[in-house]
């Protein structure tokens, strides 16, 4: 892991770190919403001392490797220096499909906004082909890992602080493209993410979406001047969502995978956050379609894990019962939520955990040989050890169990039996890069549907391709948005009974 050296100038004492660092346009993870309870903020201290945010009068020690929580430290009087976590990392822009039809002009660019990550992409919009792609992680997490941390934030008085740090982002990203590709400029850009998150990019309050009845202030198509929103393209469409939970990434993907053509039911499921999924019951069955949220937390995004991190270099992704990968063939810095999914399944697999989720220890210590992609051995050197705790189980437990109960929820809502899915698709980073058979051995996915699952990548990024190269796309994605039947989980009692049963691991 590597770190910057930051010099906090005299004159902003009695500020809070992490509040002083989020303002001068430092990335720092706050999964928490800065409450002081995840420890993802840790500054190291290079120089100086800071007091308590709890107690200004006592100064805050530093554990033993010299680190600090910055949400719990306020900035000293004089002046200090700290070592700051470099945070790089990678959404997701891989997805599996082809655009079949493109009639466009031009060149225009896609943006997908995840919670955890953003993508952007570059279209031909004359052939629908992909010119480049850039991503990176969502600079919001600062504020927290999830969207009601984030509704929270913005109701706090900090909308226009997130809204700025998207677009910021968005902006760059968009720059790095016209840098790399200097006869391509974007006229026009599609956006599409959860609703939340589109209320953000456009400065509106998602306050309605984070209390009952959740009501977002909008859902339709949206065109806006770009440059009113300071961004390189003249127009920006943001693309339709459902609902306040079922957002244009699900819309944009169930188009892109073309759900209503098949015969058969189909479900896609995007996990992550909220773990959003729309089941279509087929050309034979009226192609009707429906829809749900499941809140099930960061944790599959390895937030709210003791050594959670997201996908960025050195996470574990895979594991073994005797080795494992990480990302880039890094030094293991964390566990991301594919190698969460693997270990669980690993540590089920050698009987060192339970089906009612007990570990045999306090807690487990990630061992086994560090293998780089193509097999070769690598050091395992890591400044603390990748350790799984039994609280790390029971946050897993919980995300897993919303997915799973919301998906046998939804499905029978739609009248459709598991074993009658024609497709399931899985979008999103996670289950692109996630080892199926590790998710149907913690639950996370019901064996019934394992030949038919595929992983389709970033089918939100693909379906606002769609969108930018075929003239009938957009509005095949309101027609799409407007049909879908809601299905509302917080308040049905077969989501509740199954929630409890999919707590349990399933036996070998």
């Amino acid at each position: 892991m590597s770190y910057k050296m930051i010099e906090i100038p005299p004159g902003n004492g009695g500020q809070k770190l992490s509040d002083w660092l989020r303002a001068s346009g430092y990335e720092i993870p706050l999964d928490c919403g800065g409450r002081g309870v995840c420890g993802k903020c840790k500054v190291r201290v290079a120089e100086g001392n800071f007091p308590s945010a709890e107690d200004p009068l006592k100064l805050l020690p530093p554990d033993e490797n010299g680190d600090i929580r910055a949400c719990r430290a306020l900035c000293p009087d004089g002046s200090a220096k700290i070592l700051l976590k470099d945070m790089g990392g990678q959404g997701l822009t891989e997805f599996t499909f082809v655009s079949e039809e493109a009639d466009g002009k031009g060149v225009a660019a896609a943006l997908d906004i995840g919670t955890t990550t953003v993508a952007a992409a570059l279209v031909d919009r004359e052939t629908g082909r992909i010119l480049d792609t850039v991503s990176n992680l969502n600079p919001q997490r600062s504020y927290g890992a999830d969207v009601i941390s984030r509704i929270a934030a913005a109701k706090d008085g900090n909308l226009l602080n997130l809204q700025r740090q998207i677009l910021c982002a968005a902006s760059d990203m968009l720059t790095e493209l016209s840098e790399r590709n200097p006869q391509k400029k974007p006229e026009c850009m599609a956006v599409t993410g959860n609703t939340t998150m589109l209320h953000l990019f456009c400065g509106i309050s998602p306050e309605g979406i984070g209390t009952y009845p959740f009501t977002p202030a909008f859902t339709d198509l949206k065109e806006l001047d770009g440059q009113k929103l300071s961004l390189p393209v003249e127009r920006v469409i943001l693309l339709p969502s459902a609902s306040a939970f079922i957002g244009s990434d699900v819309i944009a993907g169930a188009l892109v995978c073309r759900m209503r053509e098949l015969s058969g039911p189909s479900a896609l499921l995007d996990i992550g956050t909220n773990g959003e999924m729309i089941v279509c019951t087929g050309r034979g069955s009226g192609n009707k379609l429906y829809a749900a949220s499941a809140a099930a937390g960061p944790a599959m995004e390895g937030a709210n894990i003791s050594c959670g991190t997201g996908g960025i270099d050195g996470a574990v992704c895979a594991v073994l019962a005797e080795s494992f990968r990480t990302i880039q063939d890094k030094p293991p810095c964390g566990l991301c939520g594919c190698g969460l999914v693997d270990l669980i399944a690993s540590l089920l697999d050698q009987g060192l955990l339970d089906e009612t989720g007990s570990l045999t220890e306090d807690a487990y210590t990630l061992k086994g040989s560090h293998l780089s992609a193509d097999g070769q051995m690598l050091s395992a050197c890591s400044e603390t050890p990748i350790v799984l705790t039994q609280q790390d189980i029971r946050e897993f437990q919980l995300a897993k169990s919303a997915i799973r109960a919301g998906f046998e929820a939804l499905l029978a809502e739609a009248g459709i039996l598991t074993e009658q899915l024609e497709k399931v698709f899985i979008a999103g980073g996670l289950g692109y890069y996630m080892n199926i058979r590790s998710a149907v051995r913690t639950g996370l996915l019901p064996a019934e549907a394992l030949p038919v699952i595929e992983a389709v990548g970033n089918s939100s990024l693909a379906g606002a391709a769609q969108c930018l190269s075929s003239s009938g796309a957009i509005s095949d994605a309101v027609r799409l948005a407007c049909e879908c039947e809601i299905a509302e989980l917080n308040s049905s009692a077969l989501f509740n009974e199954l929630f409890i049963e999919n707590m349990l691991f399933p036996e070998d």
